[in-house]
């Protein structure tokens, strides 16, 4: 019942927010429009949660209206309206493969081929785990189960390396290992994204090595 008054609230501060930002000088600075002018000028992408077809559409048409960059968080139902995605070039951010289907007459395996469905669609995509900071850790075992419903070792490996940073803009700098880039790396004596034999030996942040000292460890 809230839903059409919600989204007409985020419409309304979306319009004020872009007149704001057409006058070039205002007497009184209002900080959450300034710190929308990047968005309308498509300096910085807007992030919207979405994992329902009919909830990607929406925000697809949003993004639109707006003329802002999206990127969709979430996207279960991805597979549904691919071609849509593809069409206006949006990226997507997968939250887990440890998950059941939404519905009752999904295949059960849905989740797991998720990421191979998007790269045979030609989107760009990464993988993150939910939004648990204690979820982390299992970042790369996410996107390996993948591996075994289709996707390559490579392809999933850049779903979490390179295809964030270019989601971000940062791939200049991060996200693949090249001369001139940020050594921001790890190194493990087993494959990464199987939890069986990965084992992180060493990591790296803009060159600084990183304590992996920790109470496990010690324990």
């Amino acid at each position: 019942k809230e839903y059409d008054k919600q989204v007409n609230e985020i419409k309304s501060f979306f319009n004020e927010a872009k007149a704001y930002g057409l006058q070039s000088n205002q007497d009184e600075k209002n900080v959450r429009f300034e710190a929308m002018r990047e968005v309308f000028s498509k300096k910085k992408n807007v992030y919207m949660y979405a994992r329902q077809a009919r909830q990607i559409i929406a925000v697809i048409d949003f993004a639109k209206e707006m003329d802002i960059n999206l990127v969709i968080v979430g996207g279960r139902d991805a597979w549904l309206v691919s071609d849509l995605i593809k069409s206006n070039n949006i990226p997507i951010i997968l939250q887990n493969t440890h998950a059941l289907p939404a519905r009752a007459d999904d295949d059960i395996d849905i989740i797991y081929k998720l990421p191979k469905l998007l790269q045979d669609a030609g989107i760009t995509y990464a993988m993150t785990s939910d939004d648990d900071s204690g979820n982390q850790r299992n970042l790369p075992f996410n996107i390996g189960k993948a591996v075994a419903y289709g996707l390559s070792k490579e392809q999933a490996l850049q779903a979490i390396t390179l295809n964030p940073a270019k989601i971000l803009g940062i791939d200049d700098h991060y996200g693949s290992l090249r001369t001139g880039k940020s050594a921001t790396l790890i190194v493990s004596t087993g494959d990464i994204l199987d939890m069986q034999s990965s084992h992180v030996t060493h990591a790296f942040i803009d060159g600084r090595v990183v304590n992996l000292d920790n109470k496990q460890k010690e324990l």
